[in-house]
């Protein structure tokens, strides 16, 4: 069986803060952003018992934005019998917290919360539970940075020519699921967005970068073919910074953001 370290699964693209730095570009895409989630769980349930996987994340943008998120965490519960990591920055937390508690009563669920804004100590301390696992970011050690050039509100691939060492310093390794596909990284997943919210579609710069995903129900072989790759650098970590200029990741970044509504 073809194996991954890690799947993350997007309920939405969009969220409620704009850390600066972000590494699914959730600082782009507003907090309206919605995708199917009826597509989304079909998916799941194709991919997940065809893949041996290390950890299952259920991530977003803010994974809590999405009304049916508990849906989903069901969906991939009942067809993995890997570990499911459910990620917040914590402030929906309490509205959410009956079907949260539920879930964490599975052994292989657990709650990752990445304080990003003080307020989220307070609704920590309302919400105590042995499952829980902290991420402090607004400490300030520990540091982020851009994957992409950034330059007058415009995005530009780095180019450096040294692939091995942009895969090497990759903030995020990690397979995406999203729109129906499987994807090596969120950089290939949510490039055509990320250039929509910048309206560089079609700078020509870009276009070697804009990649296709593998669908989920692809032949066996394909998917044991894509799972090596992504273990691996490859000619798309071109895009990405060789020196990366690192800050704190609870700064909130001011900036062009989209409203995205995936298929």
């Amino acid at each position: 069986m073809p194996t991954l370290n890690i799947l993350d699964i997007s309920t939405t693209i969009g969220c409620n803060l704009s850390c600066k730095g972000c590494n699914h570009f959730s600082n782009h895409f507003a907090p309206g952003s919605k995708l199917n989630t009826d597509s989304l769980i079909k998916d799941i349930e194709i991919i997940l018992p065809r893949i041996d996987i290390g950890r299952v994340s259920i991530i977003g943008g803010e994974p809590l934005l999405n009304p049916r998120c508990e849906e989903i965490v069901d969906a991939c519960r009942s067809h993995t019998n890997s570990p499911v990591y459910l990620y917040t920055n914590g402030l929906l937390l309490l509205q959410n917290e009956g079907w949260i508690r539920r879930v964490l009563e599975d052994p292989r669920v657990f709650l990752r919360v990445s304080i990003h804004d003080y307020k989220v100590n307070h609704i920590l301390r309302q919400f105590r539970h042995s499952k829980v696992k902290v991420t402090e970011h607004q400490d300030e050690k520990d540091w982020w940075f851009h994957s992409l050039k950034k330059k007058d509100d415009k995005i530009y691939p780095h180019n450096k020519n040294n692939i091995k060492k942009s895969y090497k310093l990759c903030s995020c390794p990690n397979t995406q699921l999203y729109n129906g596909k499987l994807w090596k990284c969120p950089n290939t997943a949510f490039l055509r967005e990320l250039l929509f919210v910048h309206e560089q579609d079609k700078d020509e710069v870009w276009q070697e970068y804009i990649v296709d995903g593998l669908p989920v129900d692809c032949t066996d072989e394909e998917l044991t073919n894509f799972c090596e790759n992504t273990k691996m650098a490859e000619s798309v970590c071109n895009m990405c910074t060789t020196r990366p200029l690192r800050f704190s990741a609870s700064v909130q970044e001011r900036g062009k953001r989209k409203v995205i509504i995936s298929k």
